[in-house]
C-alpha cells in the first residue's frame, strides 16, 4: 500500500471566484499563492496579484462564457497559457514579458473561454 501525505493549502492561499451577471474585484495578498478558480458567466473579474508572491508554479482554472477576466501579476512572474478559446481573445499587456522567461516562479493558465476576453498586466 502506498501511503503518500497530502497537503492541503491554505485557503488564503487559493482563489476560488464564481460569478454570473455580476462584477468582482479581488486583490490577492497571499505570500504563498497556490492558484485556484475563476468561473465567469455574463460576468468581469479582476483579479490583483500584484502583491502576492508564489514559490514554483500555480495554476490557475478559468472557464467563461461572455466574460472577461483581468489579471494583474507582478512583473518577476512568468505567465503561461493553455486556454482554449472560441471566439475569445488572450491580451497580454505586460511590460517585460519576454525577460521572464526564466523565472522560477510561474503562473499557469489553464481552461476554456467562449466569447470572452483575458487580459494580463503588470499594473492598471
Amino acid at each position: 500500500m502506498n501511503l503518500q501525505s497530502t497537503i492541503i493549502p491554505d485557503a488564503e492561499d487559493q482563489i476560488n471566484i464564481n460569478s454570473v451577471f455580476s462584477s468582482i474585484d479581488k486583490p490577492m495578498i497571499s505570500k504563498d499563492f497556490k492558484g485556484g478558480k475563476i468561473n465567469n458567466m455574463f460576468a468581469s473579474t479582476e483579479l490583483d496579484l500584484s502583491n502576492a508572491d508564489l514559490a514554483g508554479m500555480a495554476v490557475l482554472n478559468i472557464s467563461q462564457l461572455f466574460g472577461e477576466i483581468t489579471l494583474i501579476v507582478p512583473s518577476d512572474w512568468h505567465v503561461e497559457t493553455d486556454i482554449s478559446q472560441l471566439f475569445a481573445t488572450i491580451d497580454d499587456y505586460r511590460e517585460n514579458k519576454y525577460g521572464v522567461r526564466n523565472s522560477d516562479k510561474v503562473l499557469a493558465i489553464k481552461g476554456t473561454s467562449v466569447f470572452a476576453n483575458i487580459e494580463i498586466h503588470n499594473n492598471v
